[in-house]
């Protein structure tokens, strides 16, 4: 029997596959999202975290990018 899963495939560099993971990682087992990671790349997440991983990949990029002072 086939067993289909609905979800988000995510394609990213392994840095970002990595903090992605620790995200999941960091949460209580009722609210993990991954659904399964399929390499270093790839990873199928619930479809209701989408705009979750977004937001906090958003605010990660902020907080470590480097602005001159002026």
């Amino acid at each position: 029997m086939v067993n289909a899963t609905k979800g988000v495939f995510i394609s990213c560099d392994i840095p970002m596959a990595q903090y992605i993971i620790n995200m999941n990682a960091s949460l209580p087992a009722s609210e993990k999202f991954i659904i399964h990671v399929l390499d270093n790349t790839h990873i199928f997440v619930q479809p209701h975290v989408e705009h979750m991983i977004r937001s906090q990949i958003a605010k990660f990029r902020e907080d470590n990018t480097y602005v001159k002072p002026s």
